[in-house]
């Protein structure tokens, strides 16, 4: 379960951020996620009851936002999600270059 490390240094930024701003409660938490880092936003979610319990961050709504993993066809250059299909659904050209699905970033924080 990668996840369980993930959500660690998660807390790790938070908490960087709760010591620079002097933040007493964290309320949201947003992640990206994209469909190749193989995060399951359930697991995740688990982790983050588990990893905030007596916190700043317990009791937090944890937001996961998936991207999708989309190329761009090295032929005509179209953009799509490759997952569903590993050649471009336009011409049938191959990937020249993966655009997105492998993020993983704390997008925001909120608290006070």
């Amino acid at each position: 379960m990668h996840e369980m490390a993930i959500m660690q240094n998660i807390l790790e930024i938070i908490n960087t951020q709760i010591k620079e701003y002097n933040l007493k409660k964290i309320s949201n938490v947003k992640i990206v996620a994209g469909e190749l880092t193989g995060v399951v936003p359930e697991i995740m979610e688990f982790c983050w009851q588990v990893c905030t319990e007596n916190t700043p961050c317990a009791g937090a709504k944890l937001e996961i936002e998936k991207l999708p993993a989309r190329a761009l066809c090295r032929e005509c250059s179209h953009e799509y999600d490759f997952l569903e299909k590993l050649s471009c659904p336009r011409c049938g050209g191959g990937i020249k270059k993966v655009l997105s699905g492998k993020e993983l970033y704390v997008n925001f924080i909120e608290g006070e």
